[in-house]
C-alpha cells in the first residue's frame, strides 16, 4: 500500500482541483460525527489532514438517506464504503468518486482499476507469493 502522498502524486491528474477533499461540518455536527466514528469503530482518523476518504461526507449523506451502505470486500475481507467518497489520497481512487474527473481510472473487473489506455494502475487483490 502506498503512502497518501504517493497515492496523491499518482491520482492528482484525475482529481478535480480543489483546496480540500473533506466535507466541513459545523461544530455540533462534527461532535456527532466523531461520536459516530468512535461508537461504531469506523476505521477513520478524524484528525488526519489528508484523509483518503471523505467519511464526513459519507456520514452526512447516510443520515440524509443518500449514501449506499458498507459491504465486505471480497478481495480483502474488510468493510468497504462506497467509492463516491474516496479522495485522491486513496490507493483505489476511481471515476466513481465525487472528487474525480470523468477520465479517472475505472473498475475493469472486481479488483483492478485501469486508466483510459487500459493500463492497470491499481490491483486490489493481494500479490500471490512465489514459492
Amino acid at each position: 500500500m502506498g503512502s497518501a502522498a504517493d497515492n496523491y502524486a499518482r491520482n492528482a491528474k484525475w482529481a478535480k482541483p480543489m483546496p480540500g477533499y473533506q466535507t466541513t461540518l459545523d461544530p455540533a455536527r462534527e461532535m456527532q460525527f466523531r461520536e459516530w466514528v468512535a461508537k461504531n469503530g469506523v476505521p477513520f482518523d478524524p484528525n488526519e489532514a489528508n484523509a483518503d476518504y471523505d467519511m464526513r461526507g459519507y456520514w452526512q449523506d447516510m443520515l440524509a438517506g443518500r449514501a449506499g451502505g458498507t459491504q465486505v470486500n471480497a478481495n480483502d475481507g474488510l468493510p468497504h464504503y462506497p467509492d463516491t467518497y474516496k479522495t485522491p489520497y486513496h490507493q483505489s481512487f476511481s471515476n466513481e468518486s465525487r472528487y474525480a474527473l470523468p477520465n479517472a481510472p475505472h473498475w475493469a473487473n472486481d479488483h483492478q482499476l485501469v486508466d483510459s489506455n487500459g493500463v492497470v494502475v491499481f490491483d486490489e487483490r493481494p500479490a500471490k507469493r512465489k514459492h
